[in-house]
């Protein structure tokens, strides 16, 4: 039957009371549930609700370990002698770091600062010292600088990275982009992260997982708690772009506490050695070999002699007896989850400590006594402490220029006519004056507002400037549109 207009309209309008009705309700139910939860200001970070208490600690965290994190520059200098090859050459790359002592020691990665020829540390406020290179561990990915603070340096305080929780909140800050101080928030995803799930390759590293946004320049950088401590050192990122994809990676502090004493005592890291290569115990090999438990390192091979010092000395499992096949469950009294979790507690073994290894063997568990000898260390390991030492070298004295006096003709030629000061003649590629951006051709007319108006006392000048002082230089550079310009350093 066809609606009357005065029917539908009737209907309409209780369909329309209806509707404000429970809007109204659902209102009302809103704004007192809002006001009984006792939380009227809620923080929205992305698609996260946080409570105040919360976003409180990030500040707090922020201003307290903000001061410790350092930004690193590194240049690779080149090998070429032409200035316009060399400087296109010159390779540049940026990093972060923490320091960890108030003396001047920072902790940061080695692929931040590996086979470079200078560092350059810059802090919190902004200052910029002259680093250098304490010790780098390639396997653990850890390295150890140090400069000569002329202040108060603030450390940061490292935690224990074994009471870090999946789901625990962390901050991440660092310089990614070159961008100084950048704070991020996340959790922690996982724990326990091995390099072969990473990169496939088998190393000592075992890594926390977490979502903290970490790109280019934050590795180095510390991961911290909402206690404001050093869990871990930003080291890597599982990505298919090159730049955040959501998961990456930190070494637990735990394991950096433990390399940086070495670094910083010895330049290098000893490592305990056994002489043997395992396998996982899947659950196949743990059925066929008659054994409860899927967890262990099952011994494929074991290495009869090493070389140390030139000497060809017999390994410390061919000398306790292991054998192929041999179950390895416990190691110095720990159990033994898989093998690179072996792998791992046999390179943290002091050299000369005498260990009990428990194993199965033919179905029968028995216990066997090493002594650890010391890794073997590879062309890569010496070549990583002999460039270190380099490295660690009293920096250049030098700006990296050369400069003259042009007269006469010359300074017409110069476009510089009534321009007194010194003339650049060359800038070394990858020097301070270089990072600087000091060119040929410039004229410096005052050193830290003082005329110079000779080679000799340009010279005179920049020598009684003292290390780690500032550089002001008062330039003119020619065919420019501002010609007059100041450009800052730090002598080194």
């Amino acid at each position: 039957m066809a609606i009357q207009p005065i029917e539908k309209y009737r209907r309409l309008a209780i369909v329309a009371i209806t509707v404000a009705a429970i809007s109204l309700s659902i209102l009302c139910g809103t704004i007192i549930g809002f006001y009984l939860s006792g939380n009227r200001h809620p923080v929205i970070a992305s698609d996260r609700v946080l409570p105040p208490e919360i976003t409180s600690a990030f500040v707090n965290i922020a201003k307290q370990v903000e001061p410790s994190v350092v930004h690193i520059s590194t240049v690779v200098q080149p090998s070429k002698d032409s200035d316009d090859e060399a400087r296109a050459s010159v390779r540049r790359g940026i990093g972060s770091g923490v320091i960890v002592d108030p003396s001047g020691y920072v902790l940061t990665n080695h692929h931040v600062i590996g086979g470079v020829d200078r560092v350059k540390i810059r802090l919190f406020d902004g200052s910029e010292y002259a680093g250098r290179i304490v010790g780098s561990d390639r396997d653990s990915d850890l390295a150890v600088l140090k400069f000569e603070p002329r202040g108060t340096l603030s450390a940061a305080r490292l935690g224990d990275s074994d009471q870090a929780h999946v789901g625990d909140w962390v901050l991440a800050i660092g310089s990614p982009f070159g961008l100084d101080q950048t704070v991020t928030a996340g959790i922690i995803s996982a724990r326990d992260r091995e390099a072969n799930e990473i990169n496939n390759q088998a190393s000592f590293k075992q890594f926390l997982q977490t979502d903290a946004a970490i790109n280019r320049g934050n590795s180095g950088g510390p991961l911290i708690n909402l206690a404001g401590e050093v869990i871990a050192i930003n080291s890597a990122i599982a990505t298919s772009t090159g730049d955040y994809n959501g998961i990456c990676f930190a070494l637990p502090s735990n394991e950096a506490i433990a390399i940086y004493r070495q670094l910083k005592s010895g330049g290098r890291v000893v490592r305990g050695f056994l002489g043997i290569v395992t396998d996982p115990v899947t659950p196949q090999i743990a059925q066929v070999f008659g054994i409860r438990s899927g967890r262990g390192a099952i011994v494929s091979a074991v290495t009869d002699t090493y070389s140390d010092g030139g000497r060809q000395l017999p390994t410390p499992a061919a000398k306790a007896g292991l054998q192929v096949s041999d179950i390895i469950t416990e190691f110095r009294g720990d159990p033994i989850r898989h093998s690179q979790d072996l792998v791992r507690k046999i390179a943290a073994t002091p050299v000369g400590v005498e260990v009990p290894i428990r194993l199965i063997r033919d179905g029968r568990e028995t216990t066997l006594r090493a002594v650890m000898a010391r890794r073997p260390t590879t062309a890569a390991d010496e070549e990583t402490f002999a460039a270190a030492v380099r490295t660690g070298a009293d920096s250049p004295k030098s700006l990296g220029i050369d400069v003259t006096v042009p007269t006469g003709s010359a300074q017409k030629a110069f476009d510089a006519t009534g321009i007194a000061g010194v003339v650049v003649s060359r800038v070394e590629p990858g020097s301070l004056a270089d990072d600087a951006d000091l060119r040929r051709d410039d004229i410096i007319e005052k050193v830290n507002r003082l005329a110079v108006t000779s080679v000799m006392q340009f010279k005179r000048t920049t020598d009684r400037i003292e290390s780690g002082d500032p550089i002001v230089l008062q330039v003119y550079r020619r065919r420019s549109s501002i010609p007059r310009r100041f450009i800052s350093m730090t002598k080194p």
